[in-house]
């Protein structure tokens, strides 16, 4: 519940309300100065400068405050997210700290208030004592003085003993002896209504019963026996504070004259002077300044916390904003394409991103510390250390601002192709070098796809010129060979041979048509098509172009494809593309094993319905019994230019657009081999869902 109001209070909408707080808070720090003295110095009044001043004083102190705790909810508002909710433990250490710190200096200003005002008293107290002293000493020095008898000073009965006790003037007037404690006692009876100060000479054997000492004043004068100087405290006499001081009373030899008789020597102490000064002016100015030191102390410890608190809440709001920042930039860093490394002058990897670990194969702990030499195939003169005068040497200066085509190397040991672009970077003290690091292998493959486009148009442009030249001519051979077969069969006696062969250069004749069509069919650039496609059709197209080699390699060819399948959609030309590879790899193995003809040099082609992920799939299997593959060669068939096969032989990058093909198809492609077993090519492609 308290929660809930005091969000609602930090809220925007009651910033009006939290100013009037503001408002009223500062009208109440400028008049709490006056306000205690009028319970503390009533006598002052209320517009006495000294609670202007230190009213502006403390006003200004909480405006000030106000402020920041403003500019501290406009923050938590702004960015409440990023706000914790409770202090961290160091900062509860600090401002716990903080308070015990100002505790003890608090503490400390109370306690030194307290001695100086005790000083205070002590020395006033003190100079009364030394005034009375020096009056004692001097009447004790004349052997007490003579006074005219009056109704406040009559004869002293305790020195009736005394010899020259009375006297009288030159014109007759009476005078009586005033001994020095006497003449004391009443200087102190004159004082006391006037200053409010007590004094009393006091001994443990008075002869005036008067001068008997009180409590106090017996400890006091037990102490002077064991060697005090004197004593002081803060008592109560009539219900009122009084600083007492007393201090012990030597015999001289003119006390010797009254005080003979007690037994008294010169120099012993025979009693002691007491003076007690009233403290309640000097405490009720302590109270105000012990006031004024708490609500110093107050306010400081307010200001240091609020800055505490300001200055936590705004480091810890530099480092969120930092990590932000750090998190965007590795977020940034982390999702690009391109592999980015940092490292030192001597190549040692310090940083790496995402694209890169994903690239090499490691992760990111794993790349740290090694040299980029591990993963990148430099020149053997591409030198990494700097000279002497901070210059790099010539080959890395060269490949600063340039993109250079080198070989990447995975964690696995196989290598594709990678750009790299080199820059530098000087943060003091270190001076770091940023690699870009591209993955080429798709652009070549698209290169590749762009070469073999060309190639392909140039072969159509090629056939196309092929099947003008040639339709015609075989198209002449073949009429001409049908009339003269067709002569033959009419006439009587006709050679069955001579027929046979007519009829065998009219079948070749039509073989080589069919292969010229396929030819141009098969080299003719239809990409943008999308349409149904037999499977049948497109097995049939491709084993037109090798059928004629398959029978002089003396391969032995089964094909299993049911006429009931469903269709596919896609682009007949591009899957005719990726069997003419597959069955050319396969011609190629059994070539290598068989030199000539065999019973197991053989080839299977088979297509068959099967389910994958709930979808139906169209499953085309080449299977050929010829030399098969290894498992370190497997494992890169895919890659680009990747290739067993001599100079001259392949490209290595049949199986690798093959693939991709494929894949254009939503469709999967994948290889199965080990050496002495049948390599299977697997095709498997999508059933379209149109009828």
């Amino acid at each position: 519940m308290g929660s809930n109001l005091l969000n609602t209070f930090l809220s925007p909408s009651q910033k009006p309300l939290r100013f009037s707080l503001y408002f009223l808070l500062s009208i109440f720090a400028a008049n709490i100065n006056a306000l205690v003295d009028v319970v503390l110095h009533p006598e002052l009044p209320y517009f006495d400068p000294e609670h202007f001043i230190v009213g502006a004083i403390i006003c200004l102190l909480t405006i000030t405050l106000c402020t920041l705790l403003e500019s501290l909810v406009e923050k938590k508002s702004a960015s409440a997210s990023t706000l914790s909710p409770g202090l961290n433990p160091f900062i509860w250490f600090i401002a716990a700290s903080w308070s015990i710190i100002l505790l003890f200096s608090l503490a400390w200003n109370v306690v030194q208030q307290q001695k100086e005002v005790l000083e205070v008293a002590i020395n006033e107290a003190g100079t009364i004592y030394e005034k009375d002293l020096l009056y004692y000493q001097w009447a004790t020095g004349h052997e007490g003085v003579f006074v005219p008898i009056t109704e406040k000073t009559q004869p002293n009965p305790y020195l009736q003993n005394v010899p020259e006790f009375e006297g009288t003037t030159s014109q007759g007037k009476k005078l009586t002896l005033v001994n020095p404690e006497y003449m004391i006692r009443q200087v102190y009876e004159m004082q006391t209504p006037r200053s409010g100060v007590l004094g009393h000479i006091t001994s443990l054997d008075p002869i005036r019963s008067e001068n008997a000492a009180d409590e106090w004043e017996t400890n006091a004068l037990d102490k002077f026996e064991n060697g005090k100087q004197e004593v002081s405290s803060i008592e109560m006499i009539n219900g009122e504070p009084y600083l007492r001081l007393m201090r012990p009373m030597i015999t001289e030899s003119g006390c010797l004259k009254c005080h003979a008789q007690q037994g008294y020597d010169v120099e012993d102490i025979r009693g002691g002077i007491s003076v007690s000064v009233p403290m309640s002016l000097l405490l009720s100015i302590q109270k105000k300044d012990i006031f004024m030191i708490s609500l110093a102390h107050g306010t400081l410890w307010f200001l240091g916390l609020a800055g505490i608190i300001f200055g936590s809440y705004r480091i810890r709001q530099s480092m969120f904003e930092r990590r932000q920042a750090e998190a965007k930039t590795r977020s940034i860093i982390d999702n690009m394409l391109d592999g980015l490394i940092t490292m030192d002058q001597s190549g040692i990897i310090e940083s790496v991103n995402l694209a890169a670990c994903k690239m090499f194969g490691y992760a990111s702990v794993e790349i740290i510390g090694r040299n980029i030499n591990e993963l990148i195939e430099f020149p053997k003169n591409f030198i990494w250390h700097e000279k002497k005068d901070n210059n790099f040497d010539f080959d890395l200066r060269e490949a600063i601002g340039s993109q250079n085509e080198l070989t990447g190397r995975r964690m696995d040991r196989s290598t594709f192709p990678i750009q790299i672009s080199l820059s530098e970077m000087f943060l003091e003290p270190n001076h770091l070098l940023i690699t870009t690091i591209r993955d080429i292998t798709e652009e070549k493959i698209r290169k590749a796809e762009a070469l073999r486009t060309g190639q392909l148009a140039a072969i159509g442009e090629l056939a196309a010129g092929v099947a003008h030249e040639i339709n015609n001519p075989i198209n002449g051979i073949i009429n001409y060979t049908q009339i003269l077969l067709d002569d033959q069969e009419g006439e009587e006696g006709a050679d069955p041979v001579q027929q046979d062969i007519l009829a065998r250069i009219i079948k070749e004749g039509e073989r080589i048509a069919a292969i010229v069509s396929n030819l141009l069919s098969f080299a003719r650039k239809r990409d943008e098509i999308v349409e149904k496609i037999e499977m049948v059709e497109v097995i049939q197209d491709s084993l037109g172009l090798f059928m004629h080699q398959i029978h002089k390699d003396g391969i032995k060819l089964d094909v299993d494809i049911p006429p009931d399948l469903p269709y596919l959609k896609g682009n007949p030309q591009q899957l005719q593309q990726v069997f003419v590879n597959l069955l050319t790899n396969s011609c190629y193995a059994l070539n290598q094993k068989f030199q000539g003809e065999n019973q197991d040099k053989r080839l299977e082609i088979k297509s068959r319905v099967i389910q994958l992920d709930g979808r139906d799939f169209l499953r085309t299997t080449v299977s050929d019994w010829g030399t098969g593959i290894s498992q370190d060669v497997i494992d890169h068939i895919f890659d680009t230019l990747f290739t067993t096969k001599p100079p001259g032989e392949g490209t290595g990058l049949g199986l690798n657009i093959s693939k991709g093909l494929i894949r254009d198809h939503n469709g999967y492609l994948s290889l199965d081999s080990t050496p002495g077993n049948p390599t299977v090519a697997t095709v498997d492609l999508p059933v379209s869902d149109q009828k």
